[in-house]
């Protein structure tokens, strides 16, 4: 008997436990979960004390608005050279002198020849007045002779003339040459390279027509591989960017463009966008194609071409030649507004009569804070906050996970933006939900360029890497320079 009392004792304890159990895991558990739940919030402050509009932009470099190649006449040798690379030169400077000796001799040689064609003039003249006279004598038969005979003689008299004008003319640049053995800078500048190579020319003996400062300026910007001296220009910058034919319809010509330091955004210049330069492309392999889905197997989807496009400034103070930045459309992402902007992302319902943000209360749990909207700045995408809200509130980015009553915790930016990119992968189909970009390019600072880089400045093709072209900002929205997460738009 009180063996079956134990055994029934024990079945009800089991039952009891199992019970207990099962209310702990569908409701104790659950609770718990609750309350273990985190939701990172951002003051207000931080979120609209920073540039909060989504702009993509352009990696650029500054260089010389003007490049000047200086070229050795040909035929001619260099005696001296004034100048060495790095130095500064002054529009007028002189540059180098050219040797007078060979000058000389050339225009000693010319004169000469020149004589001799004009005594092989008299010959010819004579030998046709000679042969005419004796045509009108000959017989008949003799006849076609003499006239075969003195029209290759007629020619050879006009091919002579003809070659008298071109010596004459030659003479005549030696001579002006004898009085022009000095070149000098046309611009202020730097002297960026001196080839000494090409301090003697054996590609001819006469004297082209070029000026003894023969120059191609102001193109491309690029060093001309036939200079002998090339000089940069100072004073005066340009901004120099690329783009590839998938982005180049994001450059409008004449759209006004803010440049900006990449070591400090604070730093900026203004400038005006200039056209496309087509007929300077340069195709190069693009390994970020398969990682935007594209395939690699031809050479179509592994090539781009890239085109250079200039920026022209409205000042270039402070800038240093070979400085690495970036190029922005100007839609006004720098004007301080008076009153609390808030960005676009983190205001629900707004299109609605109950607009609302999610915010932090003074428990630090999370709760819809309605608030009263004013004005729309459509160009950076911000709405006036004229009552509901303050700097000193903290809120989260709005995503159909967020519940009233959770816990909140006091992040930064990364964080906040991050826990909202996570929850908005779980659902993309609420009304609510805010695509968030997977492609954002992850910039490493470049230093800002010292006085060195005036001497060795360098603006060849691998100045700029076409894959930088529109890169996402890092400030936005609400991303501060000094923070390592880019890119939301």
């Amino acid at each position: 008997m009180k063996k079956r009392i134990l055994i029934v004792l024990g079945i009800l304890i089991a039952a009891g436990a199992i019970g207990t159990g099962v209310w702990y895991h569908f409701y104790g558990n659950g609770q718990s979960g609750n309350d273990d739940s985190i939701v990172y919030v951002s003051k207000v402050s931080v979120l609209t004390g920073v540039e909060s509009a989504a702009t993509n932009r352009f990696a650029g470099v500054v260089e010389p608005q003007e490049t000047v190649s200086v070229k050795i006449e040909s035929g001619r040798k260099v005696k001296e050279v004034q100048v060495k690379t790095g130095d500064e030169v002054k529009a007028g400077q002189l540059l180098f002198e050219y040797d007078l000796s060979s000058i000389q001799d050339d225009l000693q040689q010319a004169k000469l020849e020149l004589d001799r064609l004009k005594n092989e003039q008299v010959s010819l003249t004579e030998q046709i007045a000679t042969l005419e006279a004796e045509k009108k004598k000959a017989k008949s038969e003799n006849q076609l002779s003499y006239t075969i005979e003195i029209e290759t003689n007629k020619m050879n008299l006009k091919k002579n003339e003809y070659n008298q004008k071109s010596k004459t003319a030659e003479i005549e640049k030696l001579q002006n040459a004898t009085g022009n053995t000095e070149v000098r800078s046309e611009i202020d500048g730097v002297i960026q390279k001196i080839d000494t190579s090409k301090m003697t020319s054996d590609d001819g003996d006469t004297v082209d027509d070029s000026d003894s400062s023969d120059v191609m300026s102001g193109g491309s910007g690029n060093s001309d591989s036939s200079a002998f001296i090339t000089i940069l220009s100072t004073g005066s910058y340009r901004v120099k960017g690329k783009v590839n034919e998938q982005n180049r319809d994001s450059v409008v010509p004449g759209e006004a463009v803010i440049i900006r330091s990449r070591v400090d955004s604070t730093k900026t210049w203004k400038g005006t966008m200039g056209s496309i330069d087509m007929n300077n492309g340069t195709s190069e392999s693009n390994d970020d194609m398969s990682m935007m889905g594209m395939g690699s197997s031809s050479d179509e989807q592994t090539t781009s071409t890239s085109y250079p496009f200039y920026v022209e400034l409205d000042s270039s103070d402070g800038l240093m030649l070979g400085q690495h930045v970036y190029i922005e459309r100007d839609i006004g992402q720098d004007e301080q507004k008076e009153g609390l902007w808030l960005s676009d992302y983190y205001i629900v319902d707004a299109d609605t009569n109950e607009p609302y943000v999610w915010a932090a209360n003074d428990k630090k749990k999370l709760e819809k804070r309605y608030i009263t909207l004013g004005k729309h700045d459509d160009d950076l995408g911000e709405y006036e906050i004229i009552d509901g809200l303050t700097k000193k509130d903290s809120i989260a980015f709005p995503t159909d996970a967020l519940k009233e009553g959770e816990t909140t915790e006091e992040g930064d930016i990364t964080q906040t933006l991050g826990e909202g990119e996570d929850n908005l992968s779980m659902d993309m189909t609420g009304a609510d939900s805010y695509a968030m970009p997977d492609d954002s390019v992850d910039m490493e600072p470049i230093e800002e360029s010292t006085d060195e880089d005036v001497e060795n400045f360098d603006d060849s093709e691998d100045t700029l890497d076409p894959n930088e072209d529109l890169i996402p900002m890092d400030e936005a929205p609400g991303i501060s320079a000094d923070e390592d997460t880019e890119g939301i738009q």
